[in-house]
């Protein structure tokens, strides 16, 4: 891979990261607006509504995305019509989806605890949302991060613009209302998206591309499913053995203490398409000198997270939430956790060892599961914190397993991956202990910082001299 490449590439996941945590940002300063303006019990059946979402949507897309970041190197000259074909198998299931959701209305109002008017919007989500994924994994894998960027920025702004304007203007239901928000910004950028799509000609049925993309991504349905269940069961299982007002204390915990998978997922963003790209060149010593310094820098996001954890919560949702803060490590390192293994992930996905990948996940989600019903009933809902973070710790020793021993690929520094993961840990377990004293929390909250900065020091000297070099503020000056 060349330097004009790297440095495109380098650009890209810069912007991901900045634009990702601004993002983030509207997202995390907004939750004070709506705990304030619905009640517990609404908040956690708008939790209840985007966690089936996102179980659901591996169906609605069979996964297809995943097979994209190959695609590129098998069809070099013919992505966008391997996307068009894509998009439209991908529509033909969800369509069905959609009119089983209908049909079978209050079937599925009983099994995913929505009322018929949120099972109906559900399926209308899931059908128009995956040309969405489509259009912004094609970015990403073309470096068109403005685009990516855009579709973002869009997202963020007019679901909680919309949402807002419903909640205040309409007298009805106000989860409804929520959920209404965010669906309404979807179909409308997905309509735009068809017909970008129709105009070019990139809708097409592609026998060929259909095979190939269903041969990679069907194998890991199992993996996203069980992902998503590690995910989001939680608060499916709050739900059914606790309430919802437990499941709307546990969201909002959750929604901040993966408050650093903005910046990790950003960071996955731009580093695997430069991943495919040079491991396919063969450059294997630059990915291992470029992963430390990214996995140490998901570390200490881990420990500032957890960290500021008693304010956070505070700030976002009020004393009523209070109680989930102790929920907020081990959510995190879970984390942090699923952070390190997708490398060992993005190993199996290059060489379409596809079927591997779902293996661990299966099993981690199984114990999670298993875990969840012997232990929220006995502990609570903060039970369900630490089952998760038992299941990714099951599927980081799994997917290293598989990498090392099955495919016979040594690539990482696999003592300095686990070390980062059980030091993280060690240090999250005393920071805990501080949550009661203040003072010193904050005292090791300036010790972690000034440690960060002076193993960041040359990165940070060399990106202040890029910006010294560019001599932006003697532009504006002259202007």
């Amino acid at each position: 891979m060349n330097d004009k490449k790297n440095k495109v590439a380098l650009k890209a996941g810069i912007w991901y990261v900045i634009s990702s945590v601004m993002v983030k940002t509207i997202a995390v300063t907004t939750t004070p607006i709506f705990t304030r303006l619905m009640s517990t019990s609404e908040y956690g059946v708008t939790a209840t509504f985007t966690s089936w979402y996102s179980l659901l949507i591996t169906i609605a897309t069979l996964n297809l995305t995943y097979s994209i970041g190959r695609a590129k190197i098998d069809f070099p000259n013919e992505l966008d019509c391997y996307l068009g074909s894509m998009q439209l198998l991908s529509s033909i299931v969800a369509g069905i989806m959609m009119i089983v959701a209908i049909v079978f209305n209050d079937h599925f109002s009983n099994i995913l605890e929505l009322n018929n008017s949120l099972v109906i919007l559900l399926a209308v989500y899931l059908f128009f949302s995956p040309t969405i994924s489509f259009f912004q994994n094609s970015y990403r894998y073309k470096y068109k991060y403005k685009q990516n960027i855009a579709i973002a920025w869009y997202s963020a702004l007019s679901t909680v613009f919309l949402s807002l304007i419903l909640i205040l203007t309409v007298h009805a239901d106000k989860a409804l209302l929520r959920c209404i928000g965010i669906v309404i910004p979807s179909i409308i950028l997905s309509c735009y998206f068809w017909i970008k799509s129709w105009k070019n000609g990139y809708l097409s049925i592609n026998i060929i591309h259909w095979k190939y993309g269903l041969k990679l991504s069907v194998p890991l349905i199992l993996h996203t499913i069980s992902l998503n269940i590690l995910a989001q069961s939680d608060r499916i299982f709050i739900a059914k053995m606790c309430n919802v007002s437990d499941v709307g204390i546990y969201s909002l915990v959750y929604s901040y203490g993966i408050l650093i998978s903005v910046i990790t997922n950003a960071i996955a963003d731009g580093w695997l398409p430069w991943f495919h790209d040079n491991y396919y060149s063969g450059n294997f010593e630059e990915i291992r000198k470029n992963l430390k310094p990214i996995i140490t820098l998901g570390c200490f996001l881990t420990l500032g997270c957890i960290a500021f954890g008693p304010e956070a919560v505070l700030i976002l949702g009020g004393h009523q939430y209070t109680e989930g803060i102790y929920c907020i490590p081990p959510i995190v390192l879970g984390i942090l956790c699923q952070y390190i293994y997708t490398h060992y992930v993005n190993i199996e996905l290059h060489l379409k060892k596809t079927k591997f990948v779902s293996i661990g996940t299966v099993l981690a989600a199984v114990f999670n599961i298993i875990t969840n019903i012997v232990f929220i009933p006995i502990y609570g809902f903060i039970a369900a914190s630490y089952t998760t973070l038992a299941s990714y710790l099951l599927l980081m020793t799994v997917h290293f397993f598989i990498t090392r021993e099955v495919l016979s690929v040594k690539l990482y520094n696999d003592l300095f991956m686990f070390g980062s993961m059980i030091g993280t840990a060690i240090i999250s377990a005393l920071i805990i202990f501080t949550y009661d004293h203040t003072i010193i929390r904050y005292i090791l909250i300036v010790l972690g910082l000034i440690i960060c900065i002076f193993y960041f020091r040359v990165y940070i000297t060399n990106w202040l001299t890029k910006l010294n070099n560019l001599n932006i503020f003697n532009k504006l000056c002259k202007k």
